[in-house]
């Protein structure tokens, strides 16, 4: 129970959503005991993204690390939802102006840039979440660019 109370509060300042297919937007879900694996980061040099992990403290206060990746304008798995709900806030760098977005499974838009940017932050007005067996993925859309992402994940 006592893990359950910080959690509950950083949800509730950062105005966690869920994403529900139907539309209905619910409080953030239970925290789970168990940690994620942190080995989630797909390059194994940081150098390229130390800008975007800079942000963590501005961007993702009291969330940890999940994804660090490299995409072409492809959709790339972000954060799995694998053992319970999730809510992530992600950060991105392009070579080139993108309409960056988060999409769950089906594709449905889960947060967006308002107009193409070369970096910003996706779920600016808190974390976005998907139910466990989702997933969180990541694309760019617009001009070929190479882009970076970070993920960080409610604790």
């Amino acid at each position: 129970m006592r893990e359950l109370v910080p959690f509950a509060l950083l949800a509730i300042a950062s105005g966690a959503v869920v994403h529900d297919p139907m539309g209905c937007a619910r409080g953030a879900p239970a925290a789970r005991s168990a940690p994620a694996a942190a080995s989630a980061a797909s390059t194994p040099s940081s150098a390229p993204f130390e800008t975007l992990v800079a942000r963590r403290a501005a961007v993702a206060p009291g969330m940890r690390e999940v994804a660090r990746k490299e995409s072409a304008g492809d959709k790339i798995e972000i954060a799995p939802a694998s053992g319970r709900d999730t809510c992530v806030r992600v950060a991105f760098e392009a070579d080139a102006p993108v309409v960056a977005k988060l999409v769950d499974g089906e594709g449905n838009v889960l947060a967006s840039t308002d107009k193409a940017a070369t970096d910003g932050v996706l779920g600016p007005a808190g974390p976005v979440c998907v139910r466990k067996g989702e997933a969180v993925s990541a694309v760019a859309e617009g001009a070929p660019a190479s882009v970076r992402w970070v993920a960080w994940e409610s604790p």
